[in-house]
């Protein structure tokens, strides 16, 4: 039962598999952008709001991790 979006899992393990620093959103997240990815990014913010959710983005690495092992 996931409840992140499979592309977004694929895009958090292509910045794990590059190295980044997965402990680290702010890393992460100019890894995506470097990627030019932007709708992603707006996955791990709250909605109408410029916060980002570390939550969301703690769970989804979790989720992230669980798959690969």
């Amino acid at each position: 039962m996931s409840k992140t979006p499979e592309n977004i899992l694929t895009k958090l393990t292509n910045a794990n598999r590059a190295g980044i620093d997965m402990t680290s959103p702010k890393a992460v997240i100019t890894f995506l952008l470097s990627q030019g990815e932007k709708e992603s990014i707006l996955f791990f913010y709250k909605p109408n709001s410029v916060e980002f959710d570390f939550d969301q983005y703690n769970k989804s690495v979790k989720e992230m991790n669980e798959q690969t092992n």
